[in-house]
């Protein structure tokens, strides 16, 4: 396993104001509805929320189009991708270019939020440093998506989802609501997901099953929060399996829901550890 030392020194960070105050303002109109009444509604709606845009991130973002760990349907697949589009959290070319880099180059100076650069920056200092990311990336690393009318659509309109989604809320249930059943599962999806940056990539926390090359680990909490993604050493041993936890006792929803797809009929080409997709379904590049 190589050492997470750089061996050069490493450039400061160049922040995005935009996306700084982005962030305060999402995590402040969370934060506000703890001072907001809540309807009786508002925590049955803010958990299906939270679950929904938890499965169209871990399934749809990242075992469908980062690792390819399944196939399915145009119509779920956009479904799923545009549920995850509500935590505004970048187009879903930039979502899998960013993923299949990190693993290219995981926990290296390379990597998009590699440990190297400390814990804070891995968890989110990455997402506000302007030079992290290559905006054309997904030319090279997304080169199977990158003639999709939509996702090309949403490079530029990556924020229409959520903006929808917070006037449709609005307009039904009332503005005072919407920090309740909307910001704060959001924001809360959000940090959730992050963790799996950061906290799965240090000794603090969890433990190693396999001798991978980085410093993953499995983190039980965090894949209660993520769900699943917190098998994250199980994953970065096997990339390309749409099941995250190996064990009977390794709670994965994300898992969980793919096989509910193909119970359905709606999956299939359902990948497993070890087990390579096949050649219609080859990304690029491999990672």
């Amino acid at each position: 396993m190589p050492s997470a030392v750089p061996s050069e020194p490493l450039r400061r960070p160049r922040i995005n104001k935009a996306i700084v105050a982005y962030m305060v303002v999402v995590h402040g109109l969370a934060a506000s509805a703890f001072w907001l009444p809540w309807p009786p509604y508002a925590l049955p709606m803010a958990l299906t929320l939270y679950v929904s845009i938890g499965l169209g991130t871990t399934v749809g973002l990242h075992r469908l189009l980062s690792h390819r760990a399944f196939r399915c349907p145009r119509w779920v697949e956009y479904a799923l991708v545009t549920v995850a589009m509500l935590t505004g959290q970048g187009s879903p070319l930039l979502w899998a270019a960013t993923h299949r880099i990190h693993h290219v180059h995981t926990d290296l100076p390379q990597d998009v939020h590699s440990p190297v650069r400390g814990f804070w920056y891995s968890h989110m200092g990455w997402i506000l440093d302007d030079d992290s990311t290559d905006s054309q990336a997904w030319r090279t690393y997304c080169r199977d998506l990158a003639h999709d009318r939509y996702y090309y659509w949403l490079l530029r309109y990556r924020m229409v989802p959520q903006v929808l989604a917070v006037v449709l809320v609005g307009v039904t249930l009332g503005w005072s609501v919407v920090p309740a059943c909307f910001f704060l599962p959001v924001v809360c999806w959000m940090q959730s997901t992050y963790c799996v940056n950061s906290v799965c990539h240090v000794k603090t926390f969890g433990f190693r099953a396999h001798d991978t090359r980085d410093l993953s680990r499995n983190v039980w909490w965090v894949s209660v929060l993520a769900l699943g993604e917190g098998w994250h050493n199980n994953h970065h041993a096997f990339p390309g399996s749409a099941r995250h936890g190996q064990a009977w006792w390794q709670l994965d929803p994300g898992w969980a829901f793919i096989r509910l797809l193909s119970w359905l009929g709606l999956a299939w080409d359902v990948r497993l550890p070890g087990q390579r997709a096949p050649d219609s379904q080859q990304q690029a590049p491999t990672v």
